[in-house]
């Protein structure tokens, strides 16, 4: 059997909405033609001044910390006032939470273990990374836009968060690092509503650094299972399980992305790039390749998975292909063993 798989869909006519609130400027109007550059929306927003992972700051789970929350949301607090009170066994001693700065309690993300102290307010504007119209703008369903895209699978994406969150997360598309190292902390950047590509293997302890810098939602290659299994936040991986292999064609691809404002559609589990990059002229027939030789495939082999490689060959039986792969091996390989890919 011969697999046939398009790792990136090309959309003429994409819709997407960008929420506001009602604090917020619009800054177009329906009808509107939207070039590179112009401004969308003038934003007014609380800056995140601190963010905790309480289970990290005190002997306390997740379940337990609506048990020992002193404050609530919204209520305002100063550097030193107790967010959370937890009596030790016997009722001796009293282990304490409390405000490591002062700012206005924040707890949309409560339930993933993390409490948020917004900071002062700011204003700034989004401008757009791409060519389009404006369909319509109203408060229910924000600014709606028609533009072309460009769409990745997304291979797994964490259960609980799709249980909980809307279909779609908007954001600006935002690298951390060069895309190719292993990285264990964030930068001091804000990633406040920012989606961000933690690279090719994600390690918790950047994942959990990027939540705690406010991340909307964190993509990477691939993690390990057991650590995936576990996490409550909005998550998403484009490989899979394990230290696997990743393509340097899809990861110059996801790098050259810094920066544009992508969607995140929950329900078809994928990425939507929001950006006026041409890509690179393709054969007629690159969509779902025809002809065998010069063809990208991807291996479905334990041995090299998910490494890409051109076709060089194929068997009299055609039951084998010779490859040549990206870390300069070749060798014969069962057609059923990989899937035939268009970049």
């Amino acid at each position: 059997m011969i697999i046939r798989h398009e790792l990136i869909t090309k959309y003429d006519s994409y819709q997407f909405k960008i929420p506001y609130g009602v604090r917020d400027k619009v800054l177009v109007k329906p009808g509107q033609v939207v070039s590179l550059g112009d401004e969308l929306v003038q934003r007014r927003d609380n800056s995140k001044a601190y963010s905790l992972f309480i289970p990290n700051q005190i002997d306390i789970t997740i379940k337990e910390i609506p048990q020992y929350l002193t404050c609530i949301n919204g209520e305002f607090v100063n550097e030193g006032d107790i967010l959370i009170e937890k009596p030790n066994k016997g009722g001796l001693t009293i282990a304490n939470l409390v405000a490591p700065v002062e700012g206005v309690v924040d707890l949309e993300r409560i339930e993933s273990g993390y409490l948020d102290i917004l900071g002062e307010e700011g204003e700034f504007v989004s401008k757009s990374t791409f060519s389009g119209v404006v369909d319509d703008v109203n408060l229910v369903d924000g600014i709606v836009l028609t533009s072309s895209a460009s769409a990745m699978d997304i291979k797994v994406l964490s259960k609980m968060y799709q249980k909980n969150e809307p279909e779609k997360v908007i954001g600006e598309f935002v690298v951390v690092g060069d895309g190719n190292s292993l990285q264990l902390r964030a930068d001091d950047t804000d990633y406040s509503n920012k989606i961000v590509f933690a690279g090719k293997y994600l390690h918790t302890a950047l994942l959990q650094d990027l939540f705690e810098r406010g991340a909307s939602f964190v993509l990477a290659y691939s993690m390990e299972y057991e650590d995936f299994r576990k996490q409550t936040l909005p998550l998403g991986l484009l490989g899979g399980f394990g230290e696997i292999s990743c393509s340097n064609s899809i990861m110059s691809l996801l790098v050259g992305r810094n920066g544009d404002l992508c969607s995140i559609d929950l329900d078809e589990s994928q990425i939507f790039f929001l950006s006026d990059r041409k890509e690179s002229a393709k054969r007629k027939e690159s969509s779902f390749v025809q002809n065998a030789v010069g063809s990208i495939v991807r291996s479905l082999s334990p041995a090299n998975y998910s490494m890409l490689g051109k076709v060089s060959g194929v068997e009299e039986d055609r039951a084998y292909i010779a490859v040549e792969w990206e870390n300069g091996s070749k060798g014969l390989i069962e057609i059923g063993a990989v899937e035939f890919v268009s970049l």
